[in-house]
């Protein structure tokens, strides 16, 4: 390996790491606020607007923009080096990564529905599982990429 290739990859490495924090922050707390909303929303119409908002912001401009960053330097990283991708781990890796992106997408549509009424939310008990899930994913993710398993 040269140099150059080394410096390269590990910048590609260094913006997925940075990308995959921010989208794990932002998803977390995209699905808390979602529950704050399921059980405060229908209250106070201020409550629903604000947790709306909240909700809008941190999806559009944190959590979908940092996915997108962590899927273009993590696809970037295979571009310069393809053995990755042949690697048994990595296509769990993979399909585990697109079980994220569609919870992620998932989170954007509750919002969504509960902008408009938050009645349409799902009970709270559900969200709190739902929470659950971008957690488990990001272990058993990480846990694939340090201890490479097979």
């Amino acid at each position: 390996m040269t140099a150059n290739f080394t410096a390269t990859y590990l910048f590609w490495k260094w913006l997925h790491i940075v990308a995959v924090i921010a989208w794990m922050a932002g998803i977390l707390y995209l699905y808390r606020l979602l529950i704050y909303h399921s059980e405060r929303g229908q209250a106070e119409p201020s409550t629903h607007e604000l947790l709306s908002l909240m909700e809008m912001r941190l999806y559009r401009y944190i959590t979908v923009p940092a996915m997108l960053v962590a899927v273009a330097a993590g696809l970037t990283m295979v571009a310069i080096a393809p053995g990755l991708a042949r690697t048994g781990w990595f296509g769990t890796k993979f399909a585990l990564v697109m079980f994220l992106i569609l919870v992620t997408l998932y989170a954007g549509k509750l919002h969504r529905d509960g902008a408009t009424d938050p009645a349409k939310l799902p009970a709270s008990r559900t969200l709190r599982i739902l929470n659950e899930v971008p957690t488990v994913l990001m272990l058993l993710i990480v846990g694939l990429v340090v201890f490479k398993p097979f």
